[in-house]
């Protein structure tokens, strides 16, 4: 079974950049989001932070939709995750 980002890479140029355009974007929300919640002020941080925190977020987005595919396809299977 190929991984996520075999698969990813076997995809046209133009759907592989837009996949990464819109995770960056996902990302980017939820980064802002965090930071409020945590009350950092983000002018406070480097680019260089910011940049960790981002990559942070997308491996964790990258790692629920893993997730949700093993869901759908054991819901497709009929198999109970429970």
């Amino acid at each position: 079974m190929m991984n996520m980002y075999e698969t990813i890479k076997n995809l046209p140029a133009r759907t592989r950049d837009k996949f990464y355009l819109r995770l960056r974007e996902k990302a980017i929300l939820r980064t802002r989001a965090r930071l409020v919640e945590s009350r950092v002020d983000i002018e406070s941080l480097s680019d260089e932070e910011l940049e960790i925190i981002i990559t942070d977020e997308e491996d964790k987005l990258i790692g629920e939709y893993k997730s949700r595919g093993i869901i759908a396809l054991l819901a497709l299977l009929g198999i109970s995750w429970i």
